[in-house]
């Protein structure tokens, strides 16, 4: 049966470790820094660009092109969660116990075994002592607590506490629950949202987005329109500004219409549509091919991605992808060649340099006409957490500012008898949490005060007492 208590106890204890969490602390961080460094949200074709084929796998496999979305980059999350529930666990409950020690029976000896303590022997009975010292400890700490006789041990006839900042110590459990909140924001928006882009042309209407991550495409609750799109340029030919014109068409109707431009994003139902970049889109090319053992030339429409076949042959022609400029040597257009019962070919054909080099299977290709599109691109971001970590954060600014500028300070009083003198003994002790330099200079001043007071009779008469509060509580 102890086994059996143990094995929770072990496990909570492991969770709540500082050493796992400082394990996952350099493990996040590590991460951050390689997501930083490493371009994130980018195609294997792209990475074995980049970095090569086998670091390209590499990279792929370990999902290091999207960190932040990956698996074991959650589950790190999630273990930073349960450590952080694990850590409250275990020790609020030794803190509010703390917290309500507030009445906790105490004699002048045990007071003198503090590290900041000090003794007066007064020349005043016990009752002008105790108000003598109400009068200065309230006027310096704030309102006393007395503690009945019975419970203090019955050796001090007054005792009582003054206390500020009790409730301070909680402020890092306030910490413990914003981080948390953070946490449950990111994943929330790992699990549940999403970021991808969208190329739509002037004119067209589409709800799919392609995600970066998934090279997928999701599906929105709405289609988005592009009205008009326009550019502006600088002398130089830099972009200034691009605009794009746009409505949000649901259960086939117009309900909204915006402009989208940099720096002032169009967001509905919790999805946001930022301006990316723009381009030139492909509709269709018009082509010449040429046999050349027979020397036929037979003229083709090819629209985008769309297969057509060769008149007189089987065989199909689709163009696949469309280049503005194709590494520096101008427009092209990528041609993919279909044979039944064969592997389909495919060939980049640049439009702006006929029959250099266009060749596809034993065709020579040559581009007579296009009809393009101007398009917009737009990033399209769903994060359905981001509120939880902005209210995260300003928690956790909060809770930090009060945990570092707050203070749990406590003084204890004890006034008795001292039977071999006849005098009246009045025994101070003290602990602050933190600033304790202050609060020594602070107590130091009072027990002058105090001294000075208490060994001069005359001066007693001018203390105007302030009455205790005998209930032993707050």
């Amino acid at each position: 049966m102890s086994k059996e208590k143990s094995a929770p106890s072990a496990v909570l204890g492991w969770l709540s470790s500082l050493k796992l969490t400082l394990v996952l602390f350099f493990a996040l961080a590590a991460a951050s820094v390689i997501g930083t460094l490493l371009p994130q949200e980018i195609s294997l074709p792209e990475l074995r660009d980049h970095f090569g084929p086998a670091a390209a796998s590499l990279i792929n496999l370990l999902a290091l092109n999207n960190l932040y979305h990956s698996m074991w980059f959650r589950i790190l999350l999630l273990l930073l969660c349960t450590n952080l529930v694990a850590c409250t666990i275990e020790r609020l409950p030794k803190t509010i116990r703390l917290i309500r020690r507030f009445q906790d029976p105490f004699d002048s000896q045990k007071l003198s075994r503090f590290g900041l303590s000090s003794s007066i022997a007064a020349a005043l009975p016990i009752e002008q002592a105790q108000s003598v010292v109400e009068s200065a400890v309230c006027e310096a700490f704030g309102r006393m607590c007395r503690i009945e006789s019975g419970r203090a041990g019955g050796l001090c006839p007054f005792c009582a506490v003054s206390e500020t900042g009790r409730w301070s110590t909680l402020m890092v459990y306030a910490v413990h629950l914003s981080v948390l909140i953070v946490l449950v924001g990111a994943m929330a928006g790992s699990f549940l949202g999403f970021k991808g882009a969208m190329n739509l042309p002037e004119g067209e209407t589409s709800d799919k987005v392609m995600l970066a991550e998934a090279e997928s495409v999701t599906e929105l609750p709405f289609a988005l329109r592009c009205d008009k799109f326009e550019v502006s340029f600088y002398d130089t030919g830099a972009p200034k500004e691009f605009k794009s014109d746009v409505a949000i068409i649901e259960n086939g109707r117009e309900v909204l219409k915006r402009s989208i431009v940099v720096n002032d994003p169009l967001t509905y139902e919790g999805i946001t549509f930022y301006q990316a970049s723009y381009g030139t889109s492909l509709k269709e090319a018009k082509i010449e091919i040429t046999d050349p053992d027979s020397g036929k030339k037979t003229a083709m429409t090819l629209p985008f991605r769309q297969p057509v076949t060769i008149p007189g042959t089987s065989d199909q022609l689709m163009i696949d992808e469309y280049e503005e400029n194709l590494m520096q040597v101008g427009q092209a257009i990528e041609l993919v060649y279909g044979k039944q019962g064969r592997q389909s070919s495919a060939q980049w054909i640049l439009i702006d340099r006929p029959y250099h080099g266009n060749r596809i299977e034993n065709y020579l290709v040559r581009v007579t006409q296009t009809d393009k599109a101007r398009f917009t691109g737009l990033q399209v971001k769903k994060d359905p957490g981001i509120w939880l970590v902005w209210a995260g954060f300003t928690l956790m600014t909060l809770a930090i500012g009060l945990t570092f500028y707050s203070s749990h300070r406590k003084l204890w009083v004890c006034i008795e008898p001292d039977k071999k003198s006849g005098k009246t003994i009045v025994t101070l002790a003290g602990r602050a949490s933190r600033n304790a330099q202050a609060f020594e200079e602070k107590f130091e001043a009072l027990r002058r005060g105090l001294e000075n007071r208490l060994k001069n009779p005359h001066a007693s008469h001018e203390i105007r007492g302030h009455k205790t509060d005998k209930k032993g509580t707050e």
